[in-house]
Parts: structure tokens; C-alpha cells; sequence
């Protein structure tokens, strides 16, 4: 992160010389509407990298919980790559320009950096070492039950609760009522995309539990989560309020108390199963919580 900015404050002490003395930095819908000297380009060039390398740092060697380490220095590392990128792409775009006032700043440029980061933040979570937390040696957070009926199998589908539809619906319509004040169609299109995508992801979840462990996977196929008869320690009920204890709906990650670091499908508050492993736990929010934990629990005592 920080060779980073480096980088970019060397383009931008480089580039000064062909630059404007204002240089555009901020742009609104009728172009460029806020300017600054080339020297505040590159100190927020640098506070940017600073901040950023300090956020991923602290995920990777601070955080514990190995799902939250890679989130924190995924986001570190993202945010301030953009952030720099877009910086340097638009300045670079006014060399040799008299007024800055002309530059411009289109959408695909915003685009390009975005996923160029998104993808360079992914990279980063995944190489960022994971420290074992021995999570099937910790007390449980929920009831342990067991079956004795001799059981060996369970399925059963967790589906979108309220929440989860009042949050697509809202944002399906804020995305409409932006393509329509702004007579952007490509907007109506994304909000159909993002309806379509979400409740395609994360609408139904087919839950199973077997001699062979724990599976949950959207009707789509991805995301999934599959957990080995191996892997397993076992198996908890506990009680989820998606907003609190998940920041919301959608396949989500807990930042809260005892759940902190259990991943999983969390489509509407209620009794969730959560099947612990050495290293990770999973969640799904479903109906029959209970019986599937007493199930797998029985399965990883044979």
C-alpha cells in the first residue's frame, strides 16, 4: 500500500510541471467544480497510502478472528487504492491543459479503478496469513443438542425474510428514482440487475446435513458453504438478529460479541444453526435449527 503511494506522489511531482496551478479535483454534473495545487495532490496522495497501510496493518497483524483480519485488510487496501488511482488517472488527464476548468472526468475511468482495486483488495484478503483461533475448543455461544433416533440425514430451505425484501426493494428504488431524476435508463437497467442478482443469490437457501457434513448453497449454486463431516466439532443453535448481531441480510459476516467472525447466510432474524470448526464457524438463519444441529451433532460423535 504504501509503494502505492509512492508511486503516485512520484507521478503527480513528476507531472507538475505540465499541470495547470489548479488542477480539477472534484467534478459535479456540469463538469469541474472544485480545484486544488498539485502540493495538496500529493500530500492527500500520501495521507491516503498512510491511512490505508495503517487499516491493512491492523488487519493483518492486530485482528485475531481470521474472516474479520482479511475484511479489515481487504478494505485497507482497497479503499485507498482507489482513492489513489482515481486521483492520479484524472490528474494525469490534464497535462498540458491552460484551465483546468475543461478536464473532465467520465464515468468508465471511475469504473476501471473500481474494479482495478476491488480485484487487488480480494488478492490481499486471500494472501493475508490466517492464524488459527481453535474455535472447537472455545465454550459454546448456543445450545449444543443431540439426536437419538439414529437420524443420519436433514434438509431443509432458509428463505428471504421481511427485511431482507424491504432492503433490495429499497434500494431497487432508490436506483429508479436516481435513473429517472437523472434520465439515466442505465440505472433502471442496474436496478433490475440488482433485484435479479439478489434475491437469485440469496432469495432461497438449500440447507442439508449428511454423513458427508454440512452444506448450504443458493438455488444458483454460489455462494456455498460446505463443511466436511471431518471438519466439524460441532453443531450450536443460537438466537440472530440479522441487523444487530449482522449489520443486515445477504449472505454476511458478525463483527458482534460471540458471533464475531461466523459467516453465513443470515436472510432473516431467528434460530440459526452454526456449525463450528477448528478455524471457522458458519451460520444459516433456517426453520428447524434445532433438529439439523441434533442431526450433526449425532453424526460427528460416530
Amino acid at each position: 500500500m504504501l509503494l502505492v503511494g509512492v508511486v503516485g506522489c512520484a507521478l503527480l511531482a513528476i507531472w507538475s510541471s505540465d499541470l495547470p496551478d489548479r488542477v480539477a479535483s472534484h467534478f459535479g454534473a456540469d463538469g469541474a467544480d472544485g480545484f486544488s495545487s498539485i502540493t495538496e495532490l500529493i500530500v492527500l496522495t500520501a495521507a491516503t497510502a498512510v491511512v490505508g497501510a495503517v487499516i491493512a496493518g491492523v488487519g493483518a497483524f492486530v485482528v485475531k478472528e481470521p474472516v474479520t483480519s482479511r475484511i479489515v485488510t481487504g478494505i485497507g487496501t482497497g479503499t485507498a487504492t482507489f482513492v489513489i488511482a482515481v486521483t492520479i488517472w484524472i490528474t494525469g488527464r490534464q497535462r498540458g491543459l491552460d484551465d483546468a476548468s475543461s478536464a473532465t472526468s467520465p464515468v468508465w475511468l471511475t469504473a476501471v479503478c473500481g474494479v482495478g482495486a476491488l480485484v487487488l483488495a480480494v488478492a490481499v484478503a486471500f494472501a493475508t496469513p490466517v492464524r488459527p483461533v481453535g474455535y472447537g475448543r472455545t465454550a459454546p455461544v448456543g445450545e449444543v443438542p443431540v439426536a437419538h433416533d439414529g437420524q443420519r440425514s436433514w434438509t431443509g430451505t432458509a428463505s428471504v425474510g421481511a427485511g431482507g425484501l424491504v432492503t433490495v426493494g429499497a434500494a431497487v428504488a432508490v436506483l429508479c428514482g436516481l435513473g429517472v431524476v437523472m434520465a439515466n435508463w442505465y440505472l433502471l437497467g442496474v436496478a433490475v440487475l440488482v433485484a435479479a442478482v439478489g434475491l437469485a443469490l440469496t432469495g432461497s437457501i438449500q440447507v442439508s446435513v449428511s454423513e458427508d457434513g454440512f452444506r448450504a448453497a443458493s438455488r444458483i449454486g454460489w455462494p456455498v458453504i460446505a463443511m466436511p463431516i471431518s471438519e466439524i466439532r460441532r453443531a450450536e443453535v443460537v438466537e440472530v438478529n440479522a441487523l444487530r448481531d449482522f449489520g443486515g441480510w445477504g449472505y454476511r459476516v458478525s463483527g458482534r460479541r460471540n458471533l464475531r467472525g461466523a459467516k453465513g447466510f443470515v436472510l432473516r432474524s431467528g434460530q440459526a444453526l452454526l456449525v463450528v470448526g477448528d478455524d471457522r464457524r458458519e451460520v444459516v438463519v433456517v426453520d428447524g435449527a434445532a433438529d439439523a444441529a441434533g442431526v450433526l451433532n449425532a453424526l460427528v460423535s460416530r
